[in-house]
């Protein structure tokens, strides 16, 4: 939806012109407020952008919640309340104008490029047909567990004109739980011409409650905590050297991640009654995270009854516009105090770093989470994260909460002074002229040369898999810092080719990698089923095992090598064999991933998925730095 008003003279045949696009988010309260968008002409014309719930039509949604096996699982943090995700459909590296757009527990999100019908929970994208958004299932059904896998189907889509047996079309998707997989997406793996479409997605979020609080614990520092499903890490250090008094009760302070330097209560409490004199809980420097929010946990106070002891619970809630952010006590009985506390500190200021084109481009490995980069240059140092807010660190300058890049000058005796905030990302990566993908930066400090114009960052990424190293300072012009950075991230996925005996080459960087260690190691790889299937992986040598087929079960073979794919957004190679053993109507077909894990030598494949459309396997070889050096011969 579009305004467009017309004002007051400006200039010379021109009046004032202010457009304003009104955007559907469910999770905007009913009293936001539009906003500047950042590439407006100052001067005559304005371009506003409204997020509210007043643009959205009528949604469905599930419970996002399942319990198997005494597990919880939780994919909520999945679900989009402004934007969906789009996933292209090709079986090989190609450009197509079809993709899925979906949605998770949450019927889809209506906007420009996806006015899929009201229910859907998933919908063909078609611009190549009359009608071109199509119904592929609607939002019915919770998740649930199916033959060990956690999924979500989306049932009575469109009529099915292609199989009898299926009036409807469905969408099924299959959530792998891995720990390490951030900002992923979906992927299509097969069914459109079954009526069936089916997608996996690898994601951390599809990993147990239980199992991602103990991943959090282990890899929480001083007071900072990471989000295991977003990688997004929280530092609370900032709050840190100051005692705090609660709003509503004066008579307590606390500090937090350590303890008051007061003696009013015993040595190491960290919260105190000093009307009373009495510990509300000894200090912790463990930040908790939880999928509702971030805690802080103080325990062993001072007796109160039946032989217990005071304890605290603090947490920290992402600050509402116009909020208190101070600590505000919300509960408190004979042995317990609760208290919230609003604070920016507790946001995750996050965008989607990946480029929305076919090829996508996805930056996410680029993301640091306990450190920062660092560009030096001409004297100065260029302090500089990716689609996130910089890592507060004790070596880091103090840049303005929020900023992802930051420039410093160093003294001589290595002290920092001068920081200039360079800009937050406010809108993905997108690509140029030249087709290189582009980061820019916004909203930074007050330009010197022109003071009513914020100082902005652009980053230009350059397919590159000789330079894994640092962006590059390049210049600096109109109130903008312009970096370089050459990476093989910014290549995407390419098509590679196949040199017999075992030697893959991605023909676009022009690499060779040698799987040769796997053949000399077992010439036969062996991987059991949940069903007891036991399959048979020989990479180097299928054509003399498995009747042509590098992947084996029994009799069936599951096709031969038909493409090798480097996806270096993912970080992953893909060998995709097809044409095997005949299975109802179709063959069988398999994949093979290779992933980099430095850790576990030369490592053994691990089924993921095994469905009617393809065999899914995943590999974990060879020790080294990177893949790169992993494979190069």
């Amino acid at each position: 939806m579009l305004f467009n008003f017309t004002g007051d003279n400006c200039a010379l045949n021109t009046n004032y012109t202010v457009q304003i696009i009104m955007l559907c988010d469910y999770s905007a309260e009913s009293n936001s407020y539009p906003e500047l968008f950042p590439h407006a002409d100052k001067q005559c014309n304005l371009f506003m952008r409204w997020k509210t719930v007043l643009a959205c039509g009528p949604r469905s949604q599930t419970n996002c919640t399942v319990v198997n096996n005494d597990s919880h699982y939780d994919l909520s943090p999945l679900t989009t309340f402004s934007d969906n995700y789009v996933i292209p459909i090709r079986d090989e590296i190609q450009r197509t104008k079809s993709k899925i757009v979906l949605n998770v527990c949450h019927s889809i999100i209506r906007q420009y490029g996806a006015m899929c019908p009201i229910k859907s929970g998933a919908c063909l994208d078609d611009p190549e047909k009359q009608n071109r958004y199509l119904n592929l299932g609607e939002v019915t059904e919770s998740p649930s567990f199916k033959n060990g896998d956690l999924q979500i189907e989306y049932q009575n889509g469109m009529l099915c004109y292609e199989n009898i047996k299926a009036p409807h079309v469905k969408t099924t998707i299959r959530f792998i739980c891995l720990l390490e997989a951030t900002e992923t997406i979906p992927e299509y793996v097969g069914g459109k011409n079954e009526c069936h479409y089916q997608l996996v997605w690898y994601t951390a979020a599809a990993c147990s409650i239980e199992s991602l609080r103990n991943y959090s614990v282990k890899t929480a520092g001083i007071c900072s905590v990471t989000n295991p499903i977003t990688n997004f890490t929280y530092n609370l250090q900032p709050l840190m050297n100051k005692d705090f008094t609660v709003v509503n009760a004066s008579n307590i302070k606390l500090r937090v991640c350590e303890g008051l330097t007061d003696s009013t209560c015993v040595a190491g409490t960290a919260i105190c009654n000093s009307k009373y004199n009495i510990s509300l809980g000894q200090a912790d420097i463990k930040l908790i995270w939880q999928q509702d929010g971030l805690y802080l946990k103080y325990f062993n106070g001072s007796s109160c009854e039946n032989g217990m002891y005071h304890y605290t619970i603090i947490k920290f809630v992402c600050r509402p516009e116009g909020s208190s952010n101070q600590p505000i006590l919300m509960e408190q009985n004979s042995c317990q105090t609760i208290i919230h506390w609003n604070t920016d500190l507790a946001c995750e200021k996050k965008i989607k770093c990946t480029t929305n084109n076919d090829n996508e481009i996805n930056l996410t490995p680029l993301i640091r989470s306990t450190s920062n980069y660092i560009v030096k240059a001409n004297g100065t140092e260029f302090h500089i994260n990716i689609c996130r807010p910089l890592v507060p660190t004790q070596q880091s300058p103090t840049c303005p909460y929020g900023s992802a890049a930051c420039k410093v000058s160093v003294t001589s005796k290595n002290e920092y002074t001068n920081e200039i905030n360079l800009g937050f990302p406010e809108n993905s990566p997108t690509l140029n002229k030249d087709l290189q993908t582009v980061l820019r930066y916004i909203g930074g400090s007050q330009c010197p040369e022109d003071p009513v114009t914020s100082i902005s960052s652009n980053f230009t990424f350059v397919c590159d898999n000789n330079n894994q190293g640092l962006p590059v300072y390049k210049t600096y012009v109109n109130c903008t810092y312009v970096f370089e950075w050459h990476t093989s991230i910014a290549c995407g996925a390419v098509i590679g080719v196949w040199t017999p005996p075992c030697i893959i080459k991605d023909s676009f960087l022009s690499y060779e990698y040698d799987l040769s260690f796997l053949h000399k190691k077992d010439q036969i790889h062996y991987v059991k089923g949940k069903q007891g299937k036991e399959y048979s992986i020989n990479i180097c040598g299928g054509e003399k095992y498995c009747n042509g087929s590098a992947v084996c079960h029994e009799s069936n073979g599951y096709g031969s090598l038909k493409s090798v794919i480097f996806d270096y957004s993912r970080d992953d190679v893909k060998l995709k064999y097809s044409n095997g053993s005949k299975c109802n109507n179709n063959s069988y077909t398999s994949e093979v991933r290779f992933l980099c894990n430095d850790s576990i030598g030369i490592g053994a494949p691990k089924l993921l998925l095994v469905s009617e459309f393809i065999q899914n396997f995943y590999s974990v070889i060879f020790p080294g730095k990177n893949k790169r050096e992993i494979f190069q011969k």
